[in-house]
């Protein structure tokens, strides 16, 4: 009997999928009621006895035309929808830049791998192709929605948007995140009509977990994203917690909600157009909702990536980020973004510990998953010399977004600075290989491969990536440092002598320019530049105790008073590896 009943077993569970029951019941219900109105109607118009009989035939005739029907089709909100493939395995690619299939059954196994997931980008299957950013925007939503729920491993933005645009297998993209389960769909709006697909599959066979289509209008996407969500935690029976929305969107005006998607859409690009960008229609969102704090975060984040890029001054980028990370947190107190911006600027531009460190914590009690947060952290973590601190940092960021170019880089500078430049190496080529435009690429690289005895590599590094950036001079200045450690003095002296006629802190960082003076031997123009950097507040004089690049001026009493300036006095450097 038992093997009767598994035999059985995959049967009852493909006619309980396509609901074969309620089309039983339902066909029944009505043709009791055509048999008891045809009675009727017959009696009371003298019909001849057969047409009862007919009727009974014409019932019985058609109940296996409504089970073949019913085992092809199934009726929903939006009409008769084609029922989709058993769950076995997904027959194609996932196509993260086509469309998502709308299929409409629910759960019907159990993920078989660890709670852990990766939500895609949404694909845009609009009309005029213009909704882009939305898509993205409500897969990054979902994400965010999902980070709160405790039992849930959810990888962050970078790693999941790598994706985007290209055909992959599900097995293969759960493979190179390491997740159990992802979440792919598509957004399509029209007017103020919005459709939105949305599918959780197993990464180890293709299973479908659960898939579902909603067709509303566009203000109810707050709705739907929390609904999707919902339906995602429930099926990896993961807890919910409180009966609260999972998701926050932080503001109940759709219009200012759209233009914040867009700000970070222009902000996921990261160049400085695109990050001006973002920063104007964040300001347009927060003039419709100045208690807005997501698109308060959105412009703190913007100056601080700015300051970074050294598009802004460090005392302009502080004060900017600072401002708008402060008023993010006025409104908002339980985002761990403008907790994050706000202690990044602390550390790198205001140069404020204490400061620093308790807003990464901060930051991290509100989302412990927030990969920025891990990352920011690790690297104040490391210019503060607590090595194995930071590394645990970053180790931790990394496992949240595995494919994140920036991430894998800041893994190899941790190595870098405690002086395991052989691994450093490593880490920036295995980080290459994954992202071969990566453009921070040679500021990483060059420094490690000069320090690791290599300065004709990191001549060939500079010398290649210096036409494919937009701010040169910069890059130049590394590869003068290069040469004139390859001995190549003439050679460094003639780019350095480029470098000179530009205006010092203007078109040509200090600390860069330092960088060629001390390849060159001459530490009294060396300290010259890095007193001009200490008078502009350069975020890289944070690392002056542990950038193994500052070795040769560690001996002078001058390094020793540069040091105490930065407020770096207690800091140790490096352990020899």
């Amino acid at each position: 009997m038992s093997k009767l009943s598994s035999k059985l077993a995959p049967l009852f569970e493909e006619v309980r999928r396509r609901r074969l029951f309620r089309v039983v019941i339902l066909y029944v219900l009505v043709g009791l009621a055509a048999l008891e109105g045809a009675g009727n109607l017959g009696s009371a118009l003298n019909f001849p006895g057969w047409t009862n009989t007919l009727v009974a035939l014409v019932v019985l005739a058609g109940f296996p035309i409504a089970i073949l029907v019913g085992w092809f089709f199934d009726f929903t909100t939006s009409g008769f929808v084609r029922t989709g493939p058993a769950a076995t395995a997904v027959p194609a690619p996932i196509r993260t830049g086509g469309a998502a299939q709308a299929v409409g059954y629910a759960a019907v196994r159990e993920p078989t791998d660890r709670k852990s997931i990766a939500v895609l980008p949404f694909v845009d299957m609009s009309p005029d192709g213009s909704q882009e950013y939305f898509g993205d925007g409500i897969a990054e939503e979902i994400i965010n929605a999902l980070t709160r729920i405790e039992d849930l491993r959810v990888l962050a933005r970078t790693s999941s948007f790598a994706f985007k645009g290209r055909e992959e297998q599900v097995q293969e993209i759960g493979a190179q995140l390491g997740v159990g389960c992802l979440v792919e769909g598509s957004v399509r709006t029209v007017g103020d009509q919005v459709r939105i697909t949305a599918q959780l599959i197993d990464c180890e066979h293709g299973y479908h977990l659960w898939s579902e289509r909603y067709d509303r209008e566009m203000s109810d996407v707050f709705a739907i994203q929390d609904e999707v969500a919902r339906a995602i935690v429930e099926t990896l029976k993961a807890k919910l917690g409180t009966g609260e929305s999972i998701v926050r969107p932080g503001t109940a005006n759709l219009e200012a909600y759209t233009l914040y998607l867009q700000g970070r859409y222009h902000w996921n690009r990261r160049t400085a157009n695109e990050l001006e960008k973002g920063i104007e229609l964040f300001r347009k969102a927060i003039a419709i909702d100045d208690r807005y704090g997501l698109a308060w975060a959105g412009l703190a984040d913007s100056y601080s990536i700015l300051g970074w890029y050294r598009h802004l001054s460090s005392i302009e980028a502080y004060t900017k980020t600072v401002s708008a990370a402060s008023s993010a947190v006025a409104v908002d107190d339980s985002l761990a973004e403008p907790h994050t911006s706000l202690a990044y600027a602390r550390f790198m531009y205001g140069w404020d510990w204490t400061g620093a460190e308790e807003g990464f914590r901060a930051a991290l009690e509100r989302n412990p998953d927030y990969a920025v947060a891990r990352h920011w952290f690790g690297e104040f973590l490391v210019a503060m010399g607590r090595f194995d601190e930071a590394l645990e940092q970053l180790d931790i960021a990394h496992a949240l977004d595995p494919l994140s170019s920036t991430i894998g880089f800041g893994v190899g500078w941790v190595r870098y600075f405690l002086g395991d430049y052989r691994a450093a190496i490593r880490s920036y080529e295995q980080t290459l290989e994954q992202d071969p435009e990566f453009v921070l690429a040679p500021w990483f690289l060059g420094p490690a491969l000069v320090q690791a005895g290599e300065p004709d590599r990191a001549i060939d590094v500079c010398e290649s990536w210096i036409p494919r950036v937009r701010r040169k001079n910069g890059l130049t200045a590394l590869l003068a440092f290069a040469q004139a450690r390859a001995g190549r003095r003439d050679d460094a002296l003639s780019t350095l002598a480029r470098l000179e006629k530009l205006p010092l802190g203007k078109e040509v960082a200090p600390d860069h320019l330092a960088l060629v003076y001390i390849g060159l031997g001459d530490l009294d123009r060396a300290f010259e530049c890095l007193n001009v950097a200490l008078r502009q507040r350069s975020w890289y004089l944070v690392f002056l105790n542990v950038d193994p690049a500052f070795e040769p001026l560690r001996t002078d009493p001058r390094f020793g008073r540069l040091v105490s300036e930065v407020g770096l006095d207690d800091v140790p450097g490096p352990a020899p590896v």
